[in-house]
Parts: structure tokens; C-alpha cells; sequence
């Protein structure tokens, strides 16, 4: 019987200091990214040089290295973005981190010893998504946050292939991978690693402010053991964006539990010590299927540790003292904050701290828990009334306890082998390495002692500190002679610069060979013009007459399948399917998801719709391999690389050119009403689809202006979406006539079409 791996810890490194840290402190594997394509695109991330040290310092130590990859990647960076994937197969990365479909083509054909992760953006919430992934090659899936633990074990136990669950971190509040909120106030695409947390916004509802997205941070809290019985291959700390200190405290906290647990009473301090690091209130979410909110409407930053109420505020000439219990023992220097109803929350420094038994009022570098204290309040302080709480957001001490020592740079720099064989002639020295040869004409004596010459001369090659080399193999022939010290040094460092230099062109050329062989699929050359409907309700098509419908060439249905009318129905499977959902939708499929692809791969007819993200020619090339005719492009997408495509694709691409646009796909409901705005006062709305919150912008999206653009670039497929934000068949009809004449709403946005994404 095979013995089963361990579960890995696996902790975030978004920084040099924070891969420290995390290794220090129990990982058994850190993730990290590189400066482009990856998440977390304004975290610190690594270099090569970075990476190279990273990855031999825990492989030597017994622990493993993931590289995040994980955006998705457009035409023009399909050369980028190779060479990204030779850098991380170079470094001996553990595996990569992938979201685009393209990029793990590319990865399978290319490196195909790289082991593939499959993104928490690919949103993978049911067996047939982990499954199909399992068929393409992929190693490992990191599951969406939302499902339960009979879920996670469910797929844990049906996918065939590894398993990542998150244990703790933030929360966004739309699946992952589903939300364009960003990318259509701003340009700024979650899906690109550049996300402006808009969730995190203010918003007005019913007439008050507040954050009806803001989630809490993700604890497994009681159900750890529970999520470990699932069989689960790794537990997952999210927080690339956190310090080493954050990562250094909450990888301990977990490393203490997987090895030898902790009593509620170990567990209640630790997590109380993280919480003065970053802190949100936290929640378990579906782990248990309950209903308890995982939105802080109140708070979207750090809060601390509740470490008591006030008391009163005392006046002492002309200073004000803050007078509270505190649970919790405090230092000189910590950070307070408290919560103002309706305000931001104040937050000062505790650069005075006394005792309020102490007659004599000494002020105290530190403080014990559960004692009372006096602390001073700055001058400009906001009004303070009793019972508020107050948090530790800061605290020296803490911080102290999670330092790490840094390897010495250089240290666990990987080297590769090099073979060598050395010799000796009376006009000088050859070395030999594969092909490549080196000759310094120096004439050599007789050697005194010859028993030592080959022992000098492996020293001299073993002196490759600092390079990319290491000695292999030495085979010497030294004829009797001897050969000075300062010409063996000079003989390596040739050798070594011209292997450098020959490596270095050898993964030139295996790059121009590989763009070479990248895809440039066959563009379906077809001149007819074609137009296609999506919605969830076939009467909103009652007010369009029989001629308008005659333009139309295809309904995309999302719910029950009716008698077939004309024009043709495909029906369209949502994009979010639990296990209990995914049901036979017929010959003709629209899959979001690669669930829904997986279960429907026997169909004849598929279509991708644009959550199976197609932003190159290699993500539509593995769509195509796995039985899909067409993909819907990206609403998310730019107006040049759009073009690009269709000039690629032709008929294999349908263009969305109207839809209220899914801002963020949820499985929890916002704690606001049903109509809402953002900041800058566009009206916005969630609508309820099966178990799913949709927030939508009222103002459409729209290309209808720039449809001759898009036929000019080789558009034949357009598709009008009425999923959601449609009010009656009137306006329905009113859209449909008005995209079919080419007349663009009066007020509407066209995303990232004339912008960078």
C-alpha cells in the first residue's frame, strides 16, 4: 500500500523577507511570483537572481518552490510569457501556478516535466472542472474558496489529482477569476494581478453609506482537522501582499497545529498576536454551509485585537488619558486604534503608558494583560465616548518574537554541473567541456611533486564561487608537467565565460524555435454574418416581430430548455455548477467553466462563453483541442488585442458587443439593498442568479460603435447578451433593434476597448 504524502503547509512570499520568514517558520513550500503575470502584481516579488537563491535554499533545506504565472496573457505576450516559463523550468522550480489555458499549453508542450497548478482563478467548485484538468495534465488544483468541506472532499476523493484548499487569509467577495468590477471602473484587471479592490469601496444604498462587499478574513478555526481528514494535498495561507512578520506569525500558528495541535487556550493568544500584525474579524464562510455574514460592513482594513473598552477619558491640565482594562499586555510604542461610528477609525501610538493604581503616576515602558492603564492621547484626538472598543494594531513585542535570519546572498546560489578534462603540454593548457575548447600557450616545466598536480588543478576548477557553474567530472592528463596556479584560474574563468556565453545562446534558440512552433490556428474564413441572443427568459423576446427575429441566428439560453422555437436555442450552462447541478443541457452547449466543459464533452456542438478566457491563440487552441467550435471573446478585453484575435480566429470568435456586464459572481449576498452606487455616483444593481449574487453597472456595456472597426479586423459573430440588467421584452426589443441597426445606447461604457489592460 502506497504511503500517503504529508499535507504541505504551503505559505505566501511576496517578498525575499517574506520567503525567509515563512521557511523559518514551518513551510514546507512558499509561492512567489515573477515581476510580470502574476497575481499579485504590486507585491514586491522576485527576480530570476531572487528565485535562483530562493529555490536552492529550500531545496536544500527539504522544502519546494511554486512560481505563480497566474494572469492571463494576451496575443502580443504569448513571447513574454514563454520565456517566463523557460526562466521558472531553468530555476527548478516545483511548479507553476496557472490561470490561462494558453500559458498551460505552452507549458505542457514545452516543459513538460514543469509540474502545472491550476489558479484559484480558474474558479474549479466541482469534481468534472478538477477532472478535466487532471485529463489536460495538471497536477493540482487549488479549489474556490466558497465550497464546503463535503465538497472539498468530495473532489479531493473523485478528481485524481492533487488537491489545495485555503486555510487562511483575505477573502475577495466575487469568485475568483469572475470579477471585472476593476477592470471596468479603471483598467485595472484582478485577471491581469492589478486589482484596485473595489469591493473594499464605500458605497450608497437605501440612503447610507456603508461596505456591503467587504468580507472578512478566511480562518478554518474549529473544522482544521476536518479539512485535513478530506485528503486535501496542501493548506494554503493566502497574503503575498502581507510582511514577513504576518507570514512568519500565521505560518507558525498552523505549522504548531499540523504537528502537535494546540489547546483552545494557545490558540485564542496566537491568534490574537496575529491580529496586531493585520487583523479583519474572520470567518469560516461554507466551510459548515452556514449563514452567518462574512461581510464587515464597518471595517475593510486592519483592526487589530480587541484588547478592551474605554472606560473614561481623563483630563490632567491640559492632557487627555485614555483610561481602559486591557486583556492584553502592551509596550511603549504600540499601535491603538479605535472604531468611530461612521468615520474612519482612529488610530495613534502609545508613547505614554501608566498605571491607574500607581498614586505616583510613573510612566511604564510596558504594561502586564488585565491590568488598568492610563494612556495619552494625542492632541488632535478625535471626540472619544465610553464603551468603544480598542485594538492593539501594533505590537512591538510581536513583531520581535517572528524575526529570521537571511541566508548570506550567494549562499544556495544553484549552480549546474560541468564536466572537464585538462592537459598538460609543454606549450601550454587545454580543457575540454563537451564542445567547447580553451587553450592558454604558456610553457609548462617538469612538476617537482606530479603525485599533487591533479589535486592543484581540481582545486583551481573547483573555484567557481559566484558563477552559474559547478565541477562535474575532471579527467586530467598532465604529462609529468606542472602548470602555475594563476594559469588554471585563467584557463577556468575562460571556460567558464565561454559556457556561459554558449548556454546563454543555445536558450536563445530554443526560444525563436519555440515561438516558431507556437499555434497560428486556421481562421474560419467565413463572409456570412452572424448574430446571437443570450438570456434567461425567452419572454423577453415576445415584442420583437417575426422579421427581427429572422436576423437573429441563434438564442443562447441559460434555464429550462423549451420546445426548439426559430431561431435555433443553445443552451447555456451557468458558470457556476455544484456537483448536484451539472445536468444534461442537450447537443448544442455554451460552458462558462471547465466543469461544465469536463461534463459536457460528449456534446457535438460547444461553444466557450467568456469565462473560459481566450485571450491568444494558444488558450483558443486548447479550447478547440477539447472539443470547443467557438469561444466568446472577453468583455474585459482591449480593443487592439480584440482585433488581434479576430484577424487570427475569424468565425471562431464571437464578439459580446452588449451586456450589463457581471462585475463580481458571488456566493454571498451584499449587505445593502438591491439598488446601489459606487463613489462616483453610477447607479448599480445586484441581481440574484440561482445561488449566485451578480452586481451589475445599470449603464451597459457596449462595442456597437465600433462594429466596422470589428468586421474590418475580421469579426463575423456578435452576440447580444440579455442575461442580466434587462427590465421588460420592451427594453429588450429596444437593445436588440437598436444593436442590430448599429445605434449604440444613449449612455454606455465600452471597458478597456481604447485602454491597456
Amino acid at each position: 500500500m502506497t504511503k500517503k504524502k504529508p499535507t504541505e503547509l504551503l505559505a505566501p512570499a511576496g517578498s525575499a523577507d517574506a520567503a525567509w520568514a515563512a521557511l523559518a517558520y514551518g513551510a514546507d513550500a512558499v509561492y512567489a511570483g515573477l515581476p510580470r503575470f502574476s497575481a499579485r502584481a504590486e507585491a514586491a516579488n522576485f527576480s530570476t537572481e531572487q528565485l535562483d537563491e530562493l529555490i536552492g535554499y529550500a531545496h536544500a533545506h527539504g522544502k519546494k518552490v511554486y512560481i505563480a504565472l497566474n494572469t492571463l496573457v494576451q496575443q502580443h505576450e504569448l513571447p513574454d510569457a514563454l520565456e517566463a516559463l523557460a526562466q521558472i523550468n531553468d530555476l527548478n522550480a516545483d511548479g507553476v501556478i496557472v490561470q490561462d489555458m494558453g500559458v498551460a499549453r505552452m507549458a505542457r508542450r514545452f516543459f513538460p516535466k514543469l509540474e502545472l497548478h491550476a489558479s484559484t482563478q480558474l474558479a474549479v467548485h466541482n469534481t468534472a472542472g478538477a477532472q478535466l484538468l487532471a485529463d489536460i495534465g495538471f497536477s493540482r488544483v487549488v479549489l474556490a474558496r466558497e465550497l464546503s468541506l463535503k465538497e472539498i472532499d468530495c473532489i479531493t476523493r473523485g478528481c485524481g489529482i492533487e488537491t489545495e484548499a485555503f486555510i487562511h487569509g483575505a477573502l475577495c467577495y466575487s469568485y475568483s477569476g469572475l470579477c471585472l468590477f476593476s477592470s471596468h471602473v479603471s483598467g485595472r484587471s484582478g485577471n491581469r494581478g492589478r486589482c484596485a479592490y473595489c469591493c473594499r469601496q464605500t458605497f450608497d444604498s437605501d440612503g447610507s453609506k456603508g461596505l456591503p462587499f467587504s468580507m472578512k478574513d478566511f480562518a478554518v478555526g474549529a473544522h482544521f482537522d476536518e479539512l485535513l481528514a478530506t485528503g486535501v494535498a496542501s493548506l494554503k495561507i493566502e497574503g503575498r501582499m502581507k510582511g514577513d512578520a504576518y507570514v512568519g506569525a500565521v505560518t507558525d500558528f498552523y505549522r504548531r497545529r499540523m504537528d502537535r495541535g494546540l489547546d483552545e487556550k494557545e490558540q485564542r493568544e496566537l491568534l490574537s498576536d496575529i491580529q496586531t500584525i493585520f487583523g479583519r474579524p474572520a470567518t469560516d464562510l461554507y466551510l459548515k454551509k452556514s449563514n452567518t455574514n462574512p461581510i464587515d460592513p464597518t471595517t475593510n482594513g486592519h483592526r487589530g485585537a480587541a484588547i478592551g473598552t474605554i472606560e473614561s477619558i481623563r483630563t490632567e491640565r491640559n492632557d487627555h488619558w485614555l483610561c481602559l482594562n486591557t486583556n492584553r499586555a502592551l509596550q511603549k510604542y504600540d499601535g491603538l486604534k479605535i472604531e468611530l461610528a461612521g468615520k474612519e477609525p482612529y488610530g495613534f501610538s502609545a508613547t505614554e503608558i501608566r498605571l491607574q493604581n500607581d498614586r505616583k503616576k510613573h510612566l511604564k515602558f510596558e504594561v502586564p494583560a488585565n491590568a488598568g492603564i492610563e494612556v495619552k492621547l494625542p492632541e488632535s484626538h478625535p471626540y472619544l465616548e465610553s464603551g468603544l472598543t480598542v485594538y492593539c494594531s501594533i505590537s512591538q513585542e510581536v513583531r520581535q518574537r517572528y524575526g529570521f535570519e537571511a541566508p548570506r546572498p550567494g549562499t544556495y546560489r544553484q549552480q549546474k554541473p560541468f564536466d572537464a578534462s585538462v592537459k598538460l603540454t609543454s606549450n601550454g593548457v587545454t580543457v575540454r567541456s563537451g564542445q567547447t575548447e580553451i587553450t592558454i600557450d604558456e610553457a609548462l616545466s617538469e612538476a617537482r611533486q606530479p603525485e599533487r598536480t591533479e589535486s592543484a588543478i581540481r582545486k583551481s576548477f573547483e573555484k567557481t564561487g559566484g558563477t552559474e557553474w559547478r565541477l562535474g567530472q575532471l579527467t586530467v592528463e598532465d604529462n609529468g608537467l606542472f602548470a602555475p596556479a594563476s594559469v588554471m584560474n585563467d584557463v577556468r574563468r575562460n571556460l567558464l565565460e565561454q559556457l556561459s556565453a554558449e548556454f546563454e545562446t543555445h536558450k536563445q534558440l530554443e526560444h525563436f524555435a519555440r515561438l516558431e512552433d507556437l499555434v497560428q490556428p486556421p481562421a474560419d474564413p467565413s463572409d456570412q454574418e452572424r448574430w446571437s441572443i443570450r438570456l434567461r427568459d425567452l419572454s423577453l423576446l415576445d415584442d420583437l416581430n417575426e422579421e427581427e427575429l429572422e436576423r437573429i441566428n441563434e438564442i443562447v439560453l441559460e434555464g429550462e430548455a423549451p420546445p426548439e422555437p426559430h431561431p435555433p436555442i443553445r443552451m447555456a450552462i451557468p458558470v457556476i455548477q455544484r456537483e448536484s447541478r451539472l445536468t444534461d443541457h442537450g447537443s448544442r452547449c455554451e460552458v462558462a467553466n471547465v466543469g461544465a466543459l469536463h461534463a459536457r464533452r460528449d456534446c457535438s456542438d460547444l461553444v466557450a462563453d467568456w469565462p473560459l478566457y481566450t485571450l491568444n491563440t494558444e488558450a483558443a487552441e486548447q479550447w478547440r483541442e477539447l472539443g470547443i467550435k467557438q469561444n466568446v471573446l472577453s468583455p474585459e478585453d482591449t480593443g487592439d488585442n480584440l482585433k488581434a484575435l479576430l484577424g487570427l480566429l475569424g468565425g471562431r470568435a464571437i464578439v459580446p458587443v452588449y451586456q450589463h456586464t457581471p462585475l463580481m459572481i458571488s456566493a454571498t449576498p451584499p449587505d445593502a439593498g438591491e439598488i446601489l452606487s459606487d463613489r462616483k455616483k453610477k447607479p448599480m444593481k445586484v441581481e440574484k442568479n440561482g445561488d449566485e449574487h451578480v452586481l451589475i453597472y445599470e449603464e451597459p456595456f457596449s462595442l456597437i460603435e465600433h462594429l466596422d472597426e470589428l468586421r474590418e479586423a475580421g469579426a463575423r459573430n456578435f452576440r447580444i447578451d440579455l442575461t442580466y440588467g434587462i427590465r421588460d421584452a420592451a427594453h429588450a426589443a429596444e437593445v436588440v433593434r437598436d444593436a442590430l441597426e448599429g445605434l449604440p445606447p444613449a449612455e454606455c461604457h465600452d471597458g478597456n476597448y481604447g485602454r491597456t489592460l
